[in-house]
């Protein structure tokens, strides 16, 4: 029986340690890992190729309009807006962290159609977008009031729009609404209390 005195032996050494304090095993942190913010496309704030957009329109009679959209590429795109008294083309392209126009051409009757390469050496006359589209970023003169508003059109009520707004150097007040997946749903010129508004009224599909 002489292996009882070394298990004894054993035992008496196992709560000499723990006595003395031997470290606890630490479990693994598992740090969250906040959630990250997808990509924004922003070829979503336009049209598809060939729709129309029909905009009613109230404090002049050119407020009304209708804004056709053609896409040359996956990065270019062209807008028609035609208010019964004119046709103003722009052209716009889009990149990863803007949208420029590069094109902007008044009394365009016929459809623009650009020459092999001519896109790409178009050079950026001004910015129509810009991220983030968050409350208090600024481009160009512009700034965002709003990055979830509620605006009511004909069309429908939209609840996560993007409201920007500039003030001229007269004092008059310019605000565009734009909403991923339609592009700019409404404007507003706002002058004293003169003000001129266009709403999106319904979309018009291509001939088929």
């Amino acid at each position: 029986m002489k292996w009882r005195p070394f298990l004894f032996a054993g035992v008496v050494l196992a709560a000499g340690c723990g006595d003395k304090g031997v470290p606890p095993v630490e479990e693994p942190v598992i740090e969250e890992v906040a959630d990250v913010p997808s990509k924004v496309d922003l070829s979503s704030y336009f049209l598809k190729d060939g729709q129309i957009a029909h905009f009613v329109g109230e404090g002049n009679e050119f407020a009304s309009y209708k804004a056709r959209t053609v896409w040359h590429d996956d990065r270019h795109v062209s807008v028609y807006e035609d208010n019964g008294g004119t046709v103003m083309a722009r052209t716009f392209r889009v990149e990863d962290e803007r949208i420029v126009v590069v094109r902007e051409e008044g009394e365009q009757y016929e459809n623009y159609v650009p020459s092999d390469g001519e896109l790409e050496s178009l050079k950026p006359l001004y910015t129509y977008l810009q991220l983030p589209l968050k409350a208090g970023q600024s481009f160009d003169g512009w700034t965002v009031t709003d990055d979830s508003s509620s605006v009511e059109t004909p069309l429908q009520t939209f609840d996560h729009a993007v409201v920007l707004e500039k003030i001229g150097e007269d004092g008059a007040t310019v605000r565009s609404y734009f909403v991923d997946g339609f592009g700019e749903v409404k404007r507003e010129f706002v002058m004293d209390n003169f003000i001129v508004s266009s709403m999106i009224e319904r979309i018009e599909e291509p001939a088929r």
